[in-house]
């Protein structure tokens, strides 16, 4: 801010280098979610020197490189969530415009973040926005967030081995009807521990999600039908037609997912002690064969 404000005081014309370079240290510094940031960035703009006066100057791209710079930040703006309020359409306005790329830029987006803030159904932004929240924490909103069947439950266990408890920490989610996939397994069989990552807006989850082979028979894409002009049994032929029995959401044409967990280091003996946790709920673990594939070598 300091920097700008002597920017301004100098009056210098080089405003378009200035704020391309400021863009690329607003993350360093950790303002690149600060609404008041960017308005001192749009703010360095000239004011009524580059309106449009002329119909032809409203027809072609007045300024461009001043209006190309000035949609980089409101680019920036939106990459990192920021909504623009009417101060910053003012603000564009007052340098280009009123019908300009840059101001349409800005109205547009006044427009649709509003109304996009909200439109994931799998996670709140509520929770996480403006929050300083613990991995735990974190791990329990991607497993809420990923777990697609309403009947999960999420647990969260802390070692009691650990001086501190928020250094290790296991979390687990599964449905009753995960656990019922996975008690008639039958013994010998392979399940296998994977390893994955998923965002929580701008934070990294490690995850890790126990799998089986795949009960679904693999049916080709593509049917060939052939056409009978003779329609006497056409009613017999609907009736006794074979109907595919249903499966749950968690029996995918690949994979059977038995379970999804979130664990404080994402190594083997880690995941093994996960297993272990399972077990608990889940007896017929210690019938089949695990194999965890999380440190490129598998151990079993």
């Amino acid at each position: 801010m300091a920097a700008i404000i002597a920017f301004k005081e100098k009056k210098g014309r080089t405003h378009v280098e200035f704020i391309n370079t400021a863009l690329k240290y607003v993350k360093e510094y950790g303002v690149h979610k600060d609404i008041e940031t960017y308005k001192c960035l749009l703010d360095v703009f000239p004011k009524g020197k580059m309106i449009p006066q002329t119909a032809f100057q409203k027809v072609f791209l007045h300024y461009p490189q001043q209006q190309n710079c000035a949609v980089k930040v409101l680019d920036e703006m939106e990459w990192h969530g920021v909504q623009p309020d009417k101060e910053i359409h003012d603000i564009v306005v007052n340098a280009f415009g009123e019908w300009n790329f840059a101001t349409k830029k800005v109205k547009r987006m006044l427009y649709w973040m509003p109304k996009l803030k909200h439109s994931n159904k799998y996670l709140d932004r509520r929770h996480v926005e403006g929050k300083s929240l613990s991995p735990s924490e974190l791990a329990g909103i991607a497993l809420k967030m990923m777990s697609r069947d309403p009947a999960a439950s999420i647990s969260l266990l802390k070692f009691s081995d650990s001086s501190d408890q928020k250094a290790k920490w296991l979390a687990t989610s599964q449905s009753p009807e995960q656990k019922r996939l996975l008690s008639v397994m039958q013994q010998g069989e392979e399940v296998f521990v994977d390893a994955g990552t998923v965002y929580v807006q701008d934070n990294v989850v490690q995850y890790v999600v126990l799998t089986g082979k795949s009960k679904v028979p693999l049916q080709s894409e593509f049917k060939k039908e052939e056409m009978d002009d003779d329609y006497s049994n056409w009613f017999n032929d609907w009736k006794y037609q074979r109907r595919e029995p249903q499966r749950s959401l968690h029996e995918q044409p690949h994979e059977t997912i038995f379970g999804m967990g979130a664990i404080f280091q994402n190594d083997n003996a880690t995941a093994l002690r996960w297993i272990d946790h399972l077990q608990k709920t889940n007896p017929n673990l210690e019938n089949l064969r695990i194999r965890v594939r999380i440190e490129g070598k598998s151990s079993t």
